[in-house]
């Protein structure tokens, strides 16, 4: 699924998604149907739980009716990062080493001075682990595009 979800399409997978009826979602009921209504995301669970977050505006830790539109929205573009982040965390450990960040970023699609590969490496890693998780890939190429 790519681009906006219509109104109509939205309603209908509501249907899906809510099987018991109550009106929210937990994220249990998200992953058990995305698994259903759209397969193709069911592997990338870093990308439901950040598009389930973002969607998640007033932060009760459900999704309601009014909030599904954007869920359906940021599944399809987390689960693009994510792909865009596997490409670059070649051993698949789904974090993203110096030497891993190095060899692919631009192989993702992104562009970086080779000079300022440790900079950006050392900026994007919030936690000074030693390696990018999806959460910071995330976070850092949405102030990428802010910034553009």
């Amino acid at each position: 699924m790519s681009g906006k979800a219509t109104k109509t399409h939205i309603d209908k997978v509501w249907q899906t998604f809510d099987y018991n009826n109550n009106g929210i979602l937990s994220l249990a009921e998200i992953d058990r149907a995305v698994i259903d209504v759209f397969p193709q995301y069911a592997k990338d669970k870093p990308a439901i739980l950040r598009a389930y977050k973002a969607a998640d505006a007033s932060k009760d830790g459900f999704i309601d009716r009014k909030e599904f539109g954007k869920l359906i929205d940021f599944l399809g573009y987390y689960d693009d990062l994510f792909k865009k982040f596997s490409k670059i965390d070649t051993d698949g450990d789904r974090r993203v080493s110096f030497d891993e960040f190095k060899k692919g970023w631009s192989d993702a699609g992104f562009s970086i001075n080779e000079g300022d590969t440790r900079k950006t490496f050392d900026a994007i890693d919030k936690n000074k682990g030693g390696y990018i998780l999806f959460e910071e890939f995330c976070g850092a190429l949405a102030k990428k595009k802010l910034s553009n």
